[in-house]
């Protein structure tokens, strides 16, 4: 007898996951189709809360609650002038309690509010029909900064989770699954564009100027009737964004760059996951970025708009960058400064020696044009002047202008013009010190010009 049930047990044990993949197949073989555009019922009024809070995390689009003065972010202190518990958890069940069973009815709210006011607000809970409700989550992968900055590549996994009761019910029926027996995980691409062809899946686009989807590869597909899990749907995909920097390269190598994946979603009710960390994803971005450092990094949802008989909603992806200016200065900045100071070396040299001060003072010309040749790669082009162009051209002014005709020529002349019997001319005594003050006061003149826009009230430059 023993014996009998420890086969019996195997035999289960290894028949369910059999009976399992054969509902899968039937999925893939059952000939239906959903609409493109499908709505729900909704019970809750519209009031979406945060998990284990009484604090109001979306109002539903075109619900009940979306015509009162309910916004996400008020926290619930009353229903129905009865106080709601002090532990959350407590007051989270008896708000759902409430909120989620069908009926029409309506419902008297105490809500504060986040500038700290209180309100009371009557919602009617009404069923309502709405787009199903989708959960995204946005997980960060990589990101390149191409074409001199200009544009950013960023690789991304998105999660979206929904649920649509209505056709796990029509497949249970039709297939006569029994209840948390469906657990199916399609991987497949044939797999997946069969049944992606079958059922609705939330979908998205890019409009903004100068950006695009570059790759949209679908990576797999659950589908489950187990009610202990959150959704029926989860839909995992990858995705290259290729977009477009605002930037205002004014300030450059010492500039700031803004990026933004703005992607719209049709006839979807959008929420996004509450446990993404977004310092995470910064630390993770600045280990594979070399030239740039993220400083901040954010997720904006879920803007609405009606057009025609349907809705969109968008969630803005966005990463804020500065350059790492430590290249620049190391490899081009210090060496151009170190020219030009070479260049003030003729101040040093005897006055009689008009040979050593043209040599020294041409070497540093030419070498200074040269040097620029090598990094000229290194810079974007750019028709409007930069920082850094407008520090080489103030060192070529003061490697050229200032030491071959004022302090060589002129104080040359002058030294014998006043048969002066000194080492150096009284004149390169003076220049000495006031000539290198004047470059470096000059470079920060332009610095802060260039960086303010030649304010006295500067603000910082928008990307």
């Amino acid at each position: 007898m023993i014996f009998r049930g420890i086969i019996a047990g195997v035999f289960l044990l290894l028949a369910t996951p059999i009976f399992a993949s054969e509902y899968c197949e039937l999925i893939l073989k059952e000939d239906f189709r959903e609409t493109s555009n499908i709505k729900l019922v909704y019970h809750d009024g519209g009031v979406s809360l945060q998990s284990n809070s009484p604090v109001i995390d979306k109002i539903r689009f075109g619900s009940p609650a979306s015509k009162t003065n309910l916004r996400s972010g008020d926290r619930i202190t009353s229903i129905n002038n009865f106080s709601l518990p002090n532990d959350e958890e407590e007051a989270y069940k008896k708000l759902i309690s409430i909120l989620e069973p069908p009926g029409g009815r309506d419902v008297i709210l105490e809500v504060t509010h986040l500038d700290e006011t209180s309100e009371s607000v009557k919602l009617s809970k009404n069923s309502y029909l709405g787009h199903p409700i989708v959960e995204i989550d946005m997980l960060f992968n990589n990101l390149e900064i191409t074409q001199q900055s200009s544009k950013s590549l960023l690789d991304l996994d998105i999660h979206l989770k929904w649920n649509n009761d209505r056709l796990i019910y029509l497949l249970s029926r039709r297939l006569e699954i029994p209840d948390r027996a469906l657990n199916c995980q399609f991987q497949k691409s044939q797999e997946l564009d069969n049944i992606l062809e079958k059922i609705w899946y939330p979908t998205f686009d890019i409009d903004q100027i100068g950006s695009s989807l570059e790759n949209i590869k679908y990576e797999s597909l659950l589908i489950t009737n187990d009610k202990d899990k959150p959704f029926g749907f989860q839909l995992i995909q990858q995705v290259d964004f290729l977009g477009k920097n605002q930037s205002d390269f004014r300030k450059f190598p010492f500039d700031h760059i803004a990026t933004t994946a703005a992607f719209q979603f049709q006839d979807s009710d959008l929420s996004h996951n509450k446990l993404y960390q977004p310092e995470i994803i910064i630390k993770k971005g600045n280990d594979i970025l070399y030239e740039w450092q993220i400083t901040d990094h954010k997720i904006n949802c879920c803007d609405s708009e009606i057009y025609g008989q349907g809705t969109k909603q968008t969630i803005n992806y966005n990463f804020s960058l500065e350059r790492k200016y430590f290249y620049y200065v190391l490899k081009i900045i210090m060496p151009v400064i170190f020219l030009v100071w070479l260049s003030f070396s003729v101040f040093w040299i005897h006055a009689k020696e008009l040979e050593s001060k043209l040599a020294v003072s041409m070497g540093s010309l030419l070498t200074l044009v040269a040097y620029n040749f090598v990094f000229g790669d290194d810079v974007p082009k750019l028709n409007y002047i930069t920082v850094l162009d407008a520090w080489i051209l103030l060192s070529y002014l003061f490697a050229g202008l200032t030491s071959i005709i004022m302090i060589i020529i002129y104080s040359y002349f002058d030294y014998h013009r006043n048969e002066q019997t000194g080492t150096f001319n009284t004149l390169n005594k003076k220049l000495r010190f006031i000539v290198p003050v004047s470059f470096h006061a000059l470079m920060l003149i332009l610095y802060w010009g260039l960086t303010t826009n030649w304010s006295l009230t500067p603000t910082p430059l928008s990307v």
